[in-house]
């Protein structure tokens, strides 16, 4: 820590960063440490998942945790992003009353939410396995993997809570660092044996557990809640809520239509490889995720309290933070696919391409900035749900035209290249509303440009 002290403070001294950016940079230090540590967790989670259970029974399991993934969705009802904007704007002018009623109507609507979410996803799960994927093998999957869409979505919330309470270690724990850290554990003793089951297993056990987590630090992050019931405008949240679930809806159409498009056109041997590689891109926008959970409740504040010139230093200059560190990690994957495919197993070296085309999509995703963030931390998630709309919709087709003829490649180009496409409107669409440029260009060009 004190190294990280150390470098902190000499680029603070470097860049004459202002208090705001120092912010960012000292929470974004302690979410990138997280960050780094729930990525190598879940990358020797997947490594270990893959030698388990081999390609194709490894594809069953990716294909249950997709349905689960679009039942969450659901579970959280846009709560999420909602939650982070109204806890950062009311903690940060001590209204706690309003942060109590805010936190108390939030988990009541996703636990709801989530029960229904479970049980039609338990019933549903024979017709899923065999009507739309043709893998009789998925139906169990499915139903075990079911009981964790309510632990995911609490979990969920309560990390988003914890960052508008700029309480970055914490939620970090909770969204990053607990649930692979648990999962690869129980993995190495139920995956031999039981095989797709004991890894479904591990996953499930391991949600739950940190949920309890997450709730723990939730109480202790509160002190100044004990005794405080709070009201909220139950409008007011659903208002904001509803347009950031169809937003969250079509992120996860972004998400998950190529695996689900392979699932159906191809086989679980080709969703196993895919995946593996997709998990292994991610490792590119890392460091955007990372930075997100400090950046998020700031923008919020920020924009609550109308400074809106230092809105836009900081957003430019955590873009740029970004980009450098995000770019070695590309070149990586670039000169090197097949290495870091083959850590996985011999049979997942033909996804090389696919780590490529991905690894790219995703670079453009950290070069844009936390455009996503800035127009739904500031009032305008109906621009980025009209947004993203558009892009899952170009998701959905160009997936449709290339997979069936080009297998993982063509998801892979389809996925790529909406999301470059969804960033790079964000980015048009946070200047035109914002008059910021988050794209890490040089300063002389920003000044003309404004």
């Amino acid at each position: 820590m004190r190294i990280l002290a150390l470098i902190f403070n000499r680029i603070s001294a470097f860049f004459g960063l202002d208090w705001h950016m120092k912010e960012v940079l000292s929470g974004a230090f302690v979410a990138f440490t997280f960050k780094v540590l729930g990525a190598g967790l879940g990358f020797a989670f997947n490594v270990l998942l893959a030698r388990l259970l081999g390609a194709e029974r490894a594809g069953l399991y990716y294909l249950a945790f997709t349905v689960i993934t679009i039942a969450t969705v659901v579970g959280r009802m846009g709560l999420d992003n909602a939650l982070l904007r109204f806890t950062a704007t009311n903690a940060v002018q001590e209204k706690w009353e309003k942060v109590s009623g805010v936190y108390r109507k939030g988990i009541f609507i996703a636990v709801i939410a989530s029960l229904v979410a479970t049980i039609i996803v338990g019933s549903s799960a024979s017709w899923v396995a065999k009507g739309i994927f043709s893998e009789p093998a998925l139906v169990k999957p499915i139903r075990l993997m079911a009981l964790a869409i309510l632990p995911i979505s609490l979990l969920t919330l309560h990390a988003e809570l914890l960052k508008g309470l700029k309480r970055i270690r914490d939620a970090m724990l909770v969204q990053g660092v607990g649930v692979p850290l648990i999962s690869i554990s129980l993995l190495a003793f139920l995956g031999g044996p039981f095989q797709v089951t004991g890894a479904v297993t591990a996953y499930v056990c391991a949600t739950t557990i940190v949920l309890l987590l997450s709730v723990a630090l939730w109480r202790r992050a509160t002190p100044k809640l004990r005794g405080v019931r709070g009201t909220f405008d139950t409008r007011l949240l659903l208002a904001t809520s509803m347009p950031l679930l169809l937003v969250a809806s079509m992120n996860l159409i972004m998400s998950w239509t190529d695996t689900i498009m392979l699932g159906f056109w191809i086989d679980s041997k080709s969703v196993g490889i895919y995946n593996i590689a997709m998990r292994a891109a991610m490792l590119t926008s890392f460091i955007l995720f990372a930075v997100n959970s400090i950046v998020a409740p700031k923008f919020a504040a920020l924009y609550a309290k109308g400074e809106l010139e230092a809105l836009g230093i900081v957003a430019r200059n955590s873009t740029a933070l970004m980009t450098v560190l995000a770019l070695p990690i590309l070149l990586l994957f670039i000169l090197s696919p097949k290495f870091i495919l083959g850590i996985f197993g011999p049979g997942f070296i033909s996804g090389s391409n696919v780590l490529i085309i991905l690894a790219l999509g995703q670079f453009v995703n950290v070069a844009t900035g936390s455009v996503g963030y800035l127009l739904m931390m500031t009032g305008y998630e109906k621009l980025m749900r009209n947004n993203i709309i558009g892009s899952a919709i170009l998701n959905i087709i160009l997936n449709t035209l290339l997979v069936p003829k080009y297998g993982i490649t063509g998801a892979a180009i389809a996925t790529a290249v909406s999301l470059a496409i969804m960033n790079l409107v964000s980015a048009g669409l946070v200047y035109w509303k914002l008059s910021i440029i988050t794209l890490p260009i040089p300063k002389g060009a920003y000044i003309r440009a404004k």
